[in-house]
């Protein structure tokens, strides 16, 4: 029978073993579980609106539910195989069966004793085999869910009950959830986070020891029992015959034994359930069996000796038998009752299942789904609720004229949907007229549309209605405006219908060229849009003179914003496309290219800037110079090399008219492999240098070689103003290993590849 000593914990499972068998065990569940069917919980949920028709008493549309489920206690396959393994992987069997082996012999060595007989049995156990689990015989036990039972969530429960005490201790629960209940239940299994909580009260049978007697006696201090056992023989001897025996008083050895803690008396009581009294019954039956076990030995050895005998030997041999008093024991074992409580929250049961199988777990019942056609016409409205205008509520009008069906609705943040039913009609079009007004905050007048038509879907987006949204930003072309004419102010007069008009407004904006994003309008009228806006741009330049330019209009449509860009002050201008003409390699990162335009009759002055680079594939780009005379087409440009260790600028270049620029950069490839550099040198400087006639302006390049650069080839880009100009110096400075550097005076070389020889020197 199962013993209630456990012998392994293992994932929320308990392992008692058998009392007599080494490979028998028992396993229990501690943690109850959702009861699985075809790897589906066995769970259902039923639940059921209200009709939509305005009745209160439901919560999320919901009227109530009925939920089903049950739990247990089960064990699986891979569990079992698991407890096989680690009971064998601890060496349990062999330790079960070495405490009931120890336990037979102990128990086979006192019945030998008892019967007087030298030799004791083996024990007769079975040997370590295969592992095999037996079932807990369950006498009660109740399962109690830890829930709400009663009240504003559940209408009605089988909350607590007896379990079943068979198999897997199977439970069945069932709920009928009010409104609230309804709607948490639905929503919490929606989402996977529905928690179950559990708690079993089980009992059932084993067998452990329940009562144990033991008296022995120790073999020890037994010049003490001679002195006892002498006093005793003198005091009691009246002759050999049996009836002088039975005389004699062995209370005083008894006693001494007792005290000297030679010979105990241990009564445990373990599980069995007896009074003090009792127990002090059986102490007192434990002494009579002590004293009668010295009247035993006293005569037993003093029979058929003489006088002499007894005298001189009966110290000795009392000594003898007291020391080799054996252990008196009785135990008693009995089936006792045994409780455990396992309990558990059951989280997240429904997650891992496919939708499939939830919608088999949980369904809807819709009442407001007749079993005849019904017109189901979801209406929505979305607004600004937040933001300009500031919408409050919107109410709707709606209208199915098939069915003579009329509706209204006030919709807000926090409630902007809802969903219109009713019966089909014999001759149904499907067409929804309405109408809606919108409130806004801090005015009492709405703002009515009407003579709206949809079909299907209701769905209003009111949007920034009755607001006016522009940004006006500077023209690109005025930050490269310079001198007198440079524009350091921009003025918007924007005007929306006249002054007679209700909705009417002007206002001025004031902005520099260098705010890019301009200067912001927004204007809530509460009305529809339905004119353009005025507006007339005036610029201030550097000189204090101003430039009206006409008034124009700009129309937009309702919920629209837009930006409008403030028209350019000069219409003509000079367009340039710029390109690079070489494909250079990695060392060159950008190209940057500066233009000025210069109308010294006009005292007007116009500046550009654009960027070729690398990481755009030195793609070609336009720069465009503005002017006020058309007729004067003369400009300046000049460029700048960025690139690894580089920065070189060419002089300005003279060009006039639109056109097409290529950049009249030299690309020179030196080859230095000749220089020996590495073996013969360790380090050489090599300095360019790049003039070029009737400028001031020259290029010098300086370049640092080690022997990692050697085999290398180099590039050097010229930013050069006359591109028939290929002429440029070059000279050295040799670092050999030992002694002094070595300087090779400048070299003329020509053309876009230079190959350095080694130099002839002394």
């Amino acid at each position: 029978m199962l013993s209630p000593i456990a012998v392994l914990n293992l994932n929320e499972a308990v392992v008692f073993p058998d009392d007599q068998d080494c490979n028998l065990f028992y396993i229990l569940s501690t943690t109850p579980r959702i009861r699985m069917q075809d790897d589906s919980p066995v769970f259902s949920g039923l639940f059921w609106t209200d009709q939509a028709n305005g009745a209160s008493g439901s919560v999320a549309g919901l009227m109530g539910g009925w939920i089903n489920f049950d739990v247990n206690l089960g064990i699986t396959d891979e569990l079992r195989d698991k407890v096989k393994q680690e009971i064998k992987k601890a060496d349990i069997q062999e330790a079960r069966r070495k405490q009931i082996a120890k336990e037979e012999i102990e128990r086979l060595t006192l019945i030998a004793k008892a019967r007087g007989e030298s030799s004791v049995p083996d024990p007769d156990l079975p040997e370590i085999g295969d592992i095999h689990f037996g079932a807990i015989q369950f006498t009660e036990g109740t399962v109690t869910l830890l829930e709400e039972t009663a009240g504003g969530m559940v209408a009605w429960s089988s909350a607590g009950g007896p379990a079943s005490l068979i198999g897997d201790n199977n439970a069945a629960f069932a709920l009928r959830l009010n409104p609230e209940g309804a709607a948490v239940w639905y929503k919490a299994l929606k989402d996977d986070v529905k928690a179950i909580s559990v708690r079993y009260d089980l009992k059932f049978q084993a067998r452990l020891p329940s009562l144990e007697i033991r008296a022995w006696a120790g073999s020890t201090q037994s010049s003490e029992i001679n002195r006892k056992v002498e006093r005793v023989w003198r005091n009691t001897d009246q002759g050999c015959s049996d009836a002088d025996v039975e005389r004699i008083n062995v209370k005083e050895v008894r006693e001494s034994l007792l005290e000297e803690g030679l010979m105990n008396i241990e009564i445990n009581k373990g599980s069995t359930q007896i009074s003090d009294e009792h127990v002090s019954q059986l102490r007192n039956l434990a002494i009579q069996l002590i004293d009668e076990k010295i009247k035993e030995i006293i005569k037993s050895r003093i029979h058929g000796m003489t006088e002499e005998e007894r005298r001189t030997s009966m110290i000795e041999v009392m000594t003898e038998e007291v020391s080799s008093f054996v252990e008196l024991r009785f135990t008693q074992r009995d089936v006792v009752t045994w409780s455990v409580a396992p309990q558990a929250t059951l989280m997240n049961f429904l997650q891992g299942i496919s939708e499939t199988d939830k919608k088999h777990v949980t369904q809807l019942v819709d009442l407001s789904d007749p079993v005849v056609s019904t017109v189901e016409i979801p209406v929505q409205v979305n607004a600004p609720w937040d933001a300009t205008p500031f919408v409050t509520s919107v109410k709707v009008i709606a209208l199915y004229p098939s069915a003579n069906e009329e509706k209204s609705w006030i919709f807000s943040k926090a409630q902007n949907t809802d969903t219109w039913r009713f019966r089909r009609p014999s001759n149904d079009d499907g067409i929804v007229e309405y109408s809606y007004e919108v409130y806004f905050m801090g005015r009492s007048e709405p703002l009515v549309v009407s003579g709206k038509k949809t079909n299907g879907t209701l769905n209003i987006e009111v949007g920034k209605v009755g607001v006016i949204d522009l940004n006006f930003k500077p023209h690109p072309i005025l930050s490269s405006l310079s001198g007198k004419n440079q524009v350091t102010t921009i003025q918007v007069d924007v005007q929306y219908k006249g002054a007679d008009a209700a909705e009417h407004f002007a206002t001025s904006l004031v902005f520099k060229p260098e705010e890019l994003e301009g200067k912001k309008l927004e204007r809530s009228i509460f009305r529809p849009i339905d004119a353009p806006v005025d507006y007339q741009v005036k610029y201030y330049n550097k000189d204090g003179s101003t430039v009206d330019l006409p008034q124009k209009k700009y129309y937009l449509s309702e919920s629209q914003t837009g930006d409008v860009f403030t028209p350019s002050p000069y219409e003509d201008t000079l367009e340039l496309g710029v390109e690079l003409g070489i494909q250079p390699d990695e060392s060159l990162k950008k190209v940057l290219v500066e233009f000025l335009y210069q109308d010294t009759v006009h005292d007007f002055e116009s500046q550009e800037k654009v960027v070729l680079a690398a990481e755009d594939d030195w793609d070609a780009v336009v720069a465009r110079l503005v002017q006020v005379d058309r007729n004067q087409q003369d400009f300046s440009y000049r460029y700048r090399l960025l690139g690894d260790n580089t920065i070189a600028r060419s002089g300005w270049i003279k060009a006039s008219g639109d056109q097409t620029l290529v950049l009249p950069i030299l690309p020179v490839t030196i080859d230095i492999s000749r220089l020996q550099l590495g073996e013969k040198y360790l380090n050489i400087i090599l300095e360019l240098l790049y003039e070029e006639p009737g400028s001031e302006e020259s290029i010098r390049q300086q370049i640092f070689l080690s022997q990692h650069d050697a085999g290398k080839p180099l590039h050097w880009y010229i930013p050069r103003m006359n591109a028939s100009h290929e002429t440029y110096t070059y000279a050295l400075t040799l670092f050999p290993p030992t002694g002094e550097s070595i300087t090779i005076e400048p070299q003329t070389a020509r053309g876009r590849f230079l190959i350095i020889q080694e130099p002839v020197h002394q």
